[in-house]
């Protein structure tokens, strides 16, 4: 299925806008709900102790308020008095009220009471008189505070009215009574009820786990327990009072929904960004594609046979160069082929030239075929098998029907040639054939091997006085065809060596000819990196090796 290159590029920005939607989705969105979160959270924090500062600073007041009155001397004094009866109780009555009221600021007070040691209760300042003292206050005027009698009880918490009452204990050398001060709502109202933690966010005090105040009355003389359960975030800020702390709760939805207006606007942010570069894209698109597609159409026509087109190109642009280049290809092929066309001519008649050259190789191998059967006739059949032999390199030589052969055909007249040499050295001469059986259908250059064993043969048995043996090896590995010859001759130095390889890489005529002419033929047919190697050991032989490229199926065409 073909797809225009505009499509591919409109595909890639779509996948690309799609891949940073879902980024944005997957790790920006959480990366910012964190960093919103956080700030949250220290908004809300900051607030609450802003809130529970002025809690505090307002508590101490009420305190200062509870501890003046109870260390009030002129209190003490008749309350002691009352204690030894020596005063009557409605003229000490007076007279603490007196003093108590005259100095007190009722703002934040329902009630105020003294419970003497041992008289009734003295009704201060109240909306509903007592008569009589509770248990858990005959059981403080017998037995004291436990921990401190200078700390302050709280108690008679409740909701609807709102009511909380503080207990002092009044005591000189000995207790003379007890103080108790009803607070109403004021106390806590005036900052608490006035707090903004977001839009549903709320603040409460609390005592020992226990909520004391809160502005929706169906939490108070609750545990904190149940702020858990509002699926809020929570912070604190813990008062000097002890066991008192201001909670602030703010609903998860509220911060929730201030993320995703974030995320909502950030992602509206992305998707105009995103349509504008692909807008972009889409205008780019077309500016790159124009040229191209007329650079499509001049190799259509080019294809289809048209040789003479031309493109034009006005802007100087890299598209210039590209239409040019073109243009310049266009026309160099049109020479190749006239090139061509005369070359192919030429060889026709340089055919016509070699049938007339072969008559006389004809001749040679009559001839040879003639003397064969002498032989064989005078019953000489080691000189008639040098003969064929003979006759097998000649007719393989002189072909020009194929520059490559298959390793066994290659090997067969190499065989053919040892065989003569063999008969010339009168049996001192040995060799062997180890080709691995896999590479005998693939194609070599012909006569690539001879000329190695030839230079074996020529220079390796100089002075020797035992048989020479010539070692063949063929073998394939993910390099390459490689073709080792070793003797066991007189080897040579690595001077030498040295030489004889610099001498391999020469182009000269000199390097023409042996080693020489089989390392160009490799390097100029496969490549620079084949060739030959040689080892050598002086006193115990060579090896020379020669790699070739691995083709099953090549004619010298494929390399001229």
């Amino acid at each position: 299925m073909h797809t225009s290159l505009k499509s591919k590029i409109i595909l890639f920005f779509i996948l690309f806008s799609s891949l940073i939607l879902l980024l944005q989705i997957g790790i920006f969105q959480h990366w910012m709900g964190a960093i919103i979160l956080k700030k949250s959270d220290t908004y809300f924090q900051e607030t609450v102790n802003q809130v529970g500062k002025r809690v505090e600073l307002q508590t101490k007041q009420f305190i200062n308020l509870a501890v003046g009155m109870r260390n009030n001397q002129v209190v003490k004094n008749y309350l002691s008095d009352l204690k030894n009866h020596t005063i009557n109780y409605n003229i000490a009555k007076y007279k603490i009220s007196n003093e108590i009221l005259r100095t007190t600021n009722m703002e934040w007070i329902d009630n105020i009471y003294i419970f003497p040691v041992s008289s009734q209760p003295i009704n201060l300042y109240y909306s509903t008189a007592v008569f009589e003292a509770d248990d858990t206050i005959k059981k403080l005027l017998n037995e004291g505070f436990k921990n401190n009698s200078d700390e302050m009880v709280w108690t008679d918490l409740q909701s609807e009215p709102y009511s909380f009452s503080a207990l002092c204990l009044i005591q000189e050398k000995d207790r003379l009574g007890i103080l108790k001060i009803s607070l109403n709502e004021l106390l806590f109202s005036q900052i608490l009820d006035q707090v903004h933690l977001g839009k549903e966010g709320k603040a409460y005090l609390a005592k020992d786990n226990m909520i004391i105040y809160a502005k929706n009355r169906e939490f108070i003389g609750k545990p904190v327990s149940v702020l858990d359960n509002m699926l809020s975030s929570q912070v604190e800020y813990e008062l000097e009072e002890k066991g008192w702390k201001i909670i602030g709760a703010v609903p998860q939805a509220e911060i929730l929904h201030q993320i995703d207006q974030f995320n909502r606007i950030f992602i509206f942010m992305v998707i105009c960004i995103l349509a504008a570069i692909m807008a972009f894209a889409i205008a780019t698109a077309q500016v790159v594609l124009r040229p191209l597609g007329k650079i499509m159409r001049g190799m259509e026509s080019v294809q289809q046979g048209n040789l003479h087109v031309v493109l034009d190109h006005k802007s100087n642009d890299e598209f210039r160069t590209i239409f040019f280049h073109f243009n310049y290809m266009v026309e160099r092929i049109n020479h190749l082929i006239e090139t061509i066309y005369q070359q192919q001519t030429h060889h026709r008649k340089a055919e016509l030239l070699s049938l007339l050259s072969k008559l006389n190789p004809h001749f040679l191998y009559n001839s040879l075929d003639m003397i064969y059967w002498k032989a064989i006739m005078k019953e000489e059949e080691e000189i008639g098998g040098s003969i064929v032999a003979l006759s097998n390199i000649l007719r393989y030589s002189i072909s020009h029907k194929n520059e490559f052969v298959t390793v066994t055909e290659d090997m067969e007249q190499l065989a053919n040639y040892l065989m003569i040499q063999r008969m010339r050295y009168e049996d001192k001469l040995q060799y062997k054939f180890e080709i691995q059986h896999e590479i005998a259908d693939y194609k070599i250059p012909k006569l690539v091997i001879q000329p190695l064993v030839e230079n074996a043969i020529k220079y390796a048995f100089q002075d020797m006085k035992h048989d020479g043996i010539i070692h063949i090896r063929g073998y394939m590995d993910a390099d390459g065809l490689y073709f080792e010859v070793t003797d066991n001759g007189i080897g040579m130095s690595e001077e030498k060596i040295q030489m004889l390889l610099s001498t391999c890489e020469s182009v000269s005529e000199e390097a023409g000819l042996g080693i020489q002419l089989v390392h160009q033929r490799a390097k100029y047919m496969y490549g620079e990196e084949y060739g030959v190697s040689i080892v050598s050991v002086v006193g115990k032989g060579t090896t020379i090796k020669v790699r070739l490229g691995i083709k099953k199926e090549m004619n010298l065409a494929t390399v001229m």
